[in-house]
């Protein structure tokens, strides 16, 4: 009898299905007819029509189907209907999200007729790494001819050891930028949403794009990402939120209570990602440096990096931290090999050169107070900071604005971090280097002013 009611239910789906394709073979041909009137060149994706149609169809669903099913199945339909109006134009489409993808652009490196530049553009430390880190970065040199680790299970082994940590939640790959990339991809589709600061890592949004989501943008308060921003913007779509923290480029940063109470509001099933590449800097009392977040929540993955406070940037190394059922999940997406010898070998020399590392926090601990002031003496505003640069902003007065500041540190051989890309065109972004670069800098930056007052 059971079996039979079952049969009966199920007969009945099959009528639905069939009326559903239907339905939708109509909708194809309308489609196509629309696609005809359009300039498929350059209008094919209204945005604000699907908008409409996803707002109009929520308000009117009362099924069992979540609204997060509801946007999937319309934004499947979507994207198909933009393949049938741009099939017979031999337009190359990629999938959603990626035709408006703005490439990233790093900080100058070099600047044009300038013989040597100073380079305080991209967060790198001045030191260079340590002499273990090369050491054991050359001794690989007779190893290139075969594979790496497979999952740089040394490197692991390490980290887990230096930060008592369990090896089995741990991830590694190229720059914590890919453990990230990893991250989306594992968890976000077209059209879901991923939430972070209006001022974050400029990476954040083209990340999300990776993997045709959509970047939802929390609101800042002085520039230091609000809590509220974040959970009033979750919706049925959000499957990721990313937090850096201390905030590139703003140096600002979320304390302990404030990041718990944010993950304490996160529905347990978006994923939360705390990105500290500025870790070793943050020397606030009320920090979160442990990674005992992990412990407390199954949604949380905390990244690191070798870039910044190692002094690694150019073996692009970093790695992750999560819940075992997490990092299960994450690793599914990393390719096999994904790191070389030398860049594991460096690696698992730097944890150990703990006097490298102490050297190259307490200078930017001891630096940093002086250049604020300095900063702000001149009539702007400097951030305090838990990372290794300063964010300041430049009030707007006649011959005198960030852009113009930065054309004239650029044309005295001085790189800094002109933040118009992040949407703050009044501010620059300044790497904490050495003190005779930053007292050059200072310098220059004096002249500007008096020349302009």
């Amino acid at each position: 009898m059971k079996e039979k009611n079952i049969n009966g239910l199920r007969s009945e789906i099959d009528k639905i299905d069939n009326q559903l394709l239907d339905l939708i073979v109509k909708r194809s041909f309308i489609v196509d007819n629309i696609g005809k009137l359009k300039n498929t060149n350059t209008d094919v994706v209204d945005k604000k029509r699907e908008a409409e149609v996803i707002s109009r169809l929520l308000n009117l669903h009362r099924g069992n189907f979540s609204k997060d099913s509801i946007v999937r199945i319309w934004r499947e339909i979507f994207h198909t209907s933009v393949n049938i109006q741009i099939r017979n134009n031999n337009i190359l489409m990629p999938k959603r999200g990626v035709d408006k993808i703005k490439l990233y652009k790093g900080g100058t490196s070099k600047i044009k007729g300038i013989d040597k530049t100073i380079k305080l553009s991209s967060n790198e430390s001045p030191f260079g790494p340590s002499k273990l880190s090369m050491d054991a970065y050359k001794s690989t040199s007779n190893k290139l001819s075969r594979y790496p680790e497979l999952t740089a299970e040394s490197l692991q082994a390490t980290i887990a050891k230096k930060h008592n940590l369990n090896s089995d939640q741990i991830i590694t790959g190229t720059g914590s930028d890919e453990i990230l990339i990893f991250t989306v991809l594992a968890f976000c589709s077209p059209g879901d949403e991923v939430i972070h600061a209006e001022h974050g890592f400029e990476m954040y949004p083209i990340m999300t794009k990776y993997a045709g989501a959509e970047s939802v943008l929390a609101s800042e308060d002085n520039y230091k990402i609000n809590i509220k921003s974040v959970i009033n913007n979750i919706t049925d779509s959000t499957k990721l939120i990313l937090i850096a923290n201390p905030n590139n480029p703003t140096g600002t940063y979320l304390n302990k209570n404030e990041l718990r109470e944010l993950i304490n509001l996160v529905p347990k099933n978006i994923v939360i990602v705390i990105d500290t590449a500025y870790a070793e800097f943050a020397d606030a009392d009320d920090y979160e440096k442990s990674f005992n977040l992990v412990d407390e929540f199954n949604n949380v993955i905390i990244t690191r990096t070798f870039s910044k406070a190692y002094s690694l940037a150019g073996l692009r190394l970093g790695w992750g931290y999560a819940s075992k059922d997490l990092i299960e999940i994450i690793k599914k997406m990393r390719p096999p090999f994904n790191l070389p010898p030398g860049a594991i070998a460096a690696g698992i020399a730097a944890l150990g050169d703990d006097a490298h590392l102490k050297n190259v926090v307490n200078h930017n601990s001891n630096i940093k107070s002086w250049f604020i002031k300095e900063l702000n003496v001149l009539g702007f505003k400097a951030y305090e900071t838990q990372a290794n640069f300063v964010f300041v902003t430049i009030p707007e007065k006649k011959n005198q604005n960030a852009s113009l500041l930065n054309e004239y540190l650029l044309s005295k051989g001085i790189a800094v971090r002109y933040l118009k890309s992040y949407g703050i065109e009044s501010g620059l972004r300044i790497t904490l280097g050495k003190k005779d670069e930053l007292d050059l800098a200072l310098k220059i930056i004096r002249e500007f002013v008096n020349k302009n007052e």
